[in-house]
């Protein structure tokens, strides 16, 4: 979740603080410098995302025997690039899009998987943001914001109040990446969904509005949830945007194509079988049902998906409840192949960036990735939505989701619907391989579920964006995978 300018809190802390931050995300060793550990070692994966295939390259390189289990066809989860049906050369990300450049474990991949010369900047410096609120059309104003509701210190500059109305918060959060997190202060932010602990700080319902068309309509989420995710990507100064020329997916195909056929592809997981000595996994592939033996399992499985697996004899109580309550948010995107990039016409002026357009509608937000493009004349549009309004999409027809996405966003940019060449929609919570976006907590959750769901049972481990402080982003799966391993190689 980022603010016009690409990272809601870049400006607004000290840069002792950050170097902390950064320092301790960074004390895992890079593991190419490690002798290999683990002969005979043999470790069964569920899940050939990001952090199943993270954990299985780097136990590789310690000398274990690994096996991973995806149950689709492909590499990355919800690393997802789409290039069908688009045209000269184009492409859509329907999932993970931002590679902020402070997020260190994203970054390391990218670099031992060869594709750092391909990561490019998303920014564009001569380009507007554009909002569409209170049915008023504008680009972010030098002075007051044109808004009814606003405080009169909102209404001279609405994000220049984020650290008054969330700075109470960060500091009862402290260093998200300490082992003690969360704190006795943190847990106190547990009790709110997130629009609740702005109204408590003063936050005026239309600065709370605002707020949404910028950064998605996440105001009935945990209040320490997303206080940690933001938490973690504090920053000294401006945060680069990245994203990878030619698709994100490139680093899940890269890593998969160094682990080869250790990667098992169209197998499902039926059963998880563990004892204090192995663990044995049951899985349906095109031959039938087999089962794996092991030493270690990590389970890198959405809970979603977990709930569908038999585990023999049950993890703990705790574990359990996580499994059960712990959810993936509904997100939507409907992405736009342009015959032009005709916002950079717009009456008001050049509008550009990642995130271009933000409103409060239904639609939420247009992300722009038209930067990356191979044909520099054709655009990249994406209309993002979230939650209510993701589900409100998948209650339209399929064949009727473009149509109106583009009737929606016309009071917004009125060519888009003429403009379009080529289209593809997505809904997670549609995808049985996923059931959702992102992973999801509720008030009075965080304290005991996100402690639970990184937590080992036995020989069992648990790696995922979910069980990470990164919440939502690639870095949080890769950083859970080095944590995985650390755990069975007990470095």
């Amino acid at each position: 979740m980022t603010s016009p300018s690409d990272s809601l809190l870049c400006h607004n802390v000290d840069r002792r603080t950050f170097l902390k931050l950064l320092s301790l995300a960074s004390s895992l060793p890079m593991v190419q410098a490690r002798r290999p550990t683990g002969p005979g070692k043999k470790v069964v994966i569920l899940g050939a995302g990001l952090a199943g295939l993270a954990a299985g390259w780097n136990l590789v390189q310690r000398g274990y025997d690994v096996i991973i289990v995806e149950g689709q066809g492909r590499a990355g989860g919800r690393v997802k690039t789409v290039r069908k049906p688009f045209q000269k050369g184009g492409y859509a990300e329907a999932g993970a899009v931002r590679i902020p450049s402070n997020h260190q474990f994203t970054m390391k991949y990218i670099k031992l998987m060869g594709l750092a010369s391909k990561l490019r900047d998303y920014a564009d410096p001569k380009g507007a943001h554009l909002w569409h609120v209170q049915g008023k059309r504008f680009i972010t104003p030098t002075g007051e914001w044109p808004l009814d509701g606003l405080t009169p210190a909102e209404k001279a500059d609405p994000f220049g109040q984020l650290m008054k109305y969330w700075g109470d918060g960060f500091k009862a959060v402290g260093n998200p990446l300490a082992p003690d997190f969360p704190s006795p202060a943190a847990r106190e932010l547990d009790a709110y969904r997130m629009d609740e602990y702005f109204k408590r700080q003063g936050a005026s319902d239309a600065w709370i509005q605002l707020l949404y068309a910028s950064e998605g309509h996440f105001g009935d989420i945990n209040a320490l949830w997303v206080t940690a995710v933001e938490g973690a990507l504090l920053g000294s100064g401006p945060v680069t945007t990245y994203g990878l020329v030619g698709g994100n997916d490139q680093l899940p195909r890269a890593l998969a194509t160094s682990l080869g056929s250790r990667v098992r592809f169209r197998t499902r997981v039926d059963r998880i079988a563990h004892t204090a000595d192995g663990v044995t996994i049951t899985v349906t592939d095109a031959s039938g049902q087999h089962e794996i033996a092991a030493d270690y399992c990590i389970c890198t499985l959405p809970f979603p998906l977990l709930r569908e697996v038999a585990i023999t004899p049950s993890f703990s109580e705790t574990k359990m409840d996580a499994i059960r309550s712990y959810g993936l948010a509904d997100a939507a995107r409907v992405s736009l192949q342009t015959r032009t990039r005709f916002w950079e016409q717009d009456p008001l002026g050049r509008l550009g960036g990642l995130n271009m357009v933000g409103t409060d509608t239904t639609w939420e937000r247009i992300w722009n990735t038209s930067a990356l493009q191979p044909d520099k004349k054709m655009g990249m549009l994406h209309v993002y939505m979230f939650e209510d309004h993701a589900q409100a999409l998948g209650a339209i027809p399929p064949a009727e989701r473009v149509a109106k996405t583009t009737d929606g966003v016309a009071p917004c940019l009125p060519q888009l619907g003429e403009q379009t060449v080529a289209s593809s929609v997505t809904v997670w919570h549609e995808d049985p391989w996923a059931r959702g976006a992102v992973a999801l907590l509720h008030p009075h959750r965080f304290e005991t579920h996100w402690p639970a769901a990184r937590r080992a049972e036995g020989r069992v481990h648990f790696a995922g964006e979910h069980t990470s402080v990164w919440i939502g982003f690639q870095n949080g799966a890769l950083e859970s995978a080095e944590r995985c391993v650390s755990e069975i190689t007990g470095a």
